[in-house]
């Protein structure tokens, strides 16, 4: 009995030691506070496991010491990228600009793809990701696009369909055709970039959902235009992409600590 007893307190101790050793998987957010759309990236993520770190970049002293740190990287929303990014400087009245997140993203986007760190773009991110490759974007889809679907309304997502092309890695993961998302943007992909090919568009023809074109010795990535962290749990646009861009960021981690 007494062996019993000894042998069973030594097991729980190793497994609570090998639970407490666990390294955690640290994704970073290119800015995760400053209002519940961005606390909302860190609750979609963290409900995906319990060893999971969320570090914000943008309220890093150093953001890139920080992002180097990290084994995934998740470009979020926010304001438009300046146009003159994508050689429409005369544009910029009509967007709404924060120059010095675009200073930073744009580096922390360089810097993900160089060390071939998992990237997810989600909205803005998705713009910047196309812009960073030589992409440009349509400066206002209400103005700019003849019969528009709605893309935006005041105060709340709008929601439309969105439908997948065939052959792609975005399709083979969620195993559907087409699904509603929610959408609250008022900008999007004008001219994809050469590095890119599309996987979701809607019934206007804008493309909201790419991946590489040649994926070969490249970092992962998947960049989306509707908002996943703001989708239900179980939807089939929402589960299946953070549940890659985890499963990604877990084997980035696990290459890195084999090369080092």
């Amino acid at each position: 009995m007494k062996n019993l007893i000894r042998i069973s307190i030594i097991l729980i101790t190793f497994l609570l030691v090998s639970s407490c050793s666990k390294e955690s998987i640290k994704i970073a957010l290119s800015k995760g506070s400053g209002g519940q759309s961005y606390q909302n990236y860190s609750d979609w993520l963290l409900s995906y496991g319990e060893e999971i770190e969320i570090i914000d970049i943008y309220t890093s002293d150093d953001p890139i010491k920080a992002l180097l740190e990290c084994d995934a990287l998740v470009l979020t929303g926010g304001p438009d990228v300046h146009p003159g990014r994508f050689d429409k400087p005369y544009e910029s009245d009509r967007c709404s600009i924060d120059e010095n997140r675009d200073t930073l993203e744009f580096e922390l986007l360089r810097k993900a793809v160089t060390t071939k760190m998992p990237i997810l773009g989600i909205c803005r991110g998705q713009q910047l990701i196309n812009v960073a490759f030589d992409g440009s974007l349509i400066i206002d889809i209400p103005k700019d696009i003849t019969n528009p679907i709605i893309h935006q309304i005041e105060d709340k997502d709008a929601t439309h369909r969105l439908f997948l092309n065939d052959d792609t890695y975005l399709k083979n993961i969620t195993n559907i055709d087409s699904a509603v998302v929610n959408s609250n943007h008022h900008q999007a992909i004008d001219k994809l970039s050469r590095e890119f090919k599309p996987t979701g568009y809607t019934r206007d023809g804008i493309i909201e959902a790419y991946e590489w074109r040649d994926d070969s010795f490249k970092s992962w990535l998947l960049a989306v235009q509707w908002h996943p962290e703001r989708l239900e749990r179980d939807h089939p646009l929402s589960e299946p992409i953070a549940k890659e861009f985890m499963k990604a960021a877990q084997e980035f981690k696990k290459k890195l600590k084999t090369n080092n």
